[in-house]
């Protein structure tokens, strides 16, 4: 049921994101303003499968651009092969149903924008109560996704890889007097640091100081300059990947590499890891590889 989409259900008032903002909401209309509130809360969209209400959906015939992409397998190394291989069902499958109904690719990636619209809605209804219900001055907002997708990028379908389509992900912070509105940072972070950003921004005392993850407050008042630390993804046990600078180095368990010059490849296309000349940089990009990993969980273990 995951490879599906379409216009559903007709009423969005019907959907569990809609229902959640609305618990939130009233959170927000119901609580004590005297004093602090956390709340989190969790869109499932655009999870496939790619079901939105139909006012979400395309109208007058448009199409939204499916990325272009080269046939760039052939540089791949065995250890991305051997993920690739777990979920290549997917895009093959949406390839062979492609053929046999025209457009149905089209109409997937579509259906995956309306997704995208109607999450956008839902947090739009959210962000309006938070202006209402408390005080901007002294609300801290944290807007992030899990992770990124692939819809036909190296041929392949959804997450499970650890590219830069697949990583990246939407982070925004609201962080009042601290942040300067509509500024961007360039700089290369991850979800690790949510955490003790939100200590730091929050003045807790005695927060943990034993984290993976680091303070973006430095960050968020412009400090890029002498930033050390990587972006580091996971998947599965010895599988990770380095994101410094214009750099994503990834290194799977069986020993084989991949490396990406961002500035000049943003695709991915070629993979740099073979190349004598770039033997400097990957040694520097290891040395922020994890040294000790835990067991991973049995229900998430990759299958040889």
């Amino acid at each position: 049921r995951n490879t599906d989409w379409g216009a559903w259900p007709l009423d969005e008032r019907d959907t569990i994101d809609f229902k959640s903002v609305d618990f939130c909401i009233q959170r927000l209309k119901s609580r004590n303003p005297a004093k602090p509130i956390f709340l989190t809360c969790g869109i499932f969209k655009p999870h496939s499968p790619f079901f939105a209400p139909p006012q979400y959906q395309t109208t007058h015939g448009e199409n939204f651009k499916i990325t272009e992409y080269a046939h760039d397998l052939e540089d791949l190394p065995s250890g991305a092969n051997r993920i690739l291989n777990l979920k290549k069902w997917f895009y093959q499958g949406m390839m062979k149903l492609d053929r046999k109904r025209p457009g149905s690719f089209q109409n997937f990636i579509n259906s995956y924008a309306a997704c995208c619209r109607f999450a956008d809605a839902q947090i739009g209804r959210l962000m309006a109560a938070v202006d209402e219900h408390t005080k901007k001055e002294n609300t801290i907002i944290i807007l992030w996704s899990d992770h990124g997708f692939h819809l036909g990028e190296k041929q392949h379908i959804e997450k499970f890889a650890l590219w830069e389509r697949t990583t990246r992900v939407p982070f925004i912070i609201v962080a009042p007097d601290i942040a300067n509105p509509g500024s961007e940072c360039e700089t290369p972070v991850d979800l690790s640091s949510i955490y003790p950003t939100l200590c730091d921004l929050a003045k807790i005392k005695n927060a943990p100081r034993n984290l993976d993850g680091h303070s973006l407050v430095p960050l968020l008042n412009n400090d890029f300059e002498d930033w050390p630390y990587p972006a580091l993804s996971t998947y599965g046990v010895g599988n990770h990947a380095v994101r410094k600078d214009n750099w994503r180095f990834i290194h799977y368990s069986d020993g084989s590499k991949e490396l990406y010059n961002l500035k000049s490849d943003p695709n991915e296309w070629h993979n740099l890891a073979d190349k004598p000349q770039y033997k400097k940089i990957i040694s520097r990009l290891t040395s922020y590889l994890p040294k000790k990993e835990k067991e991973q969980v049995k229900d998430l273990k990759l299958k040889k």
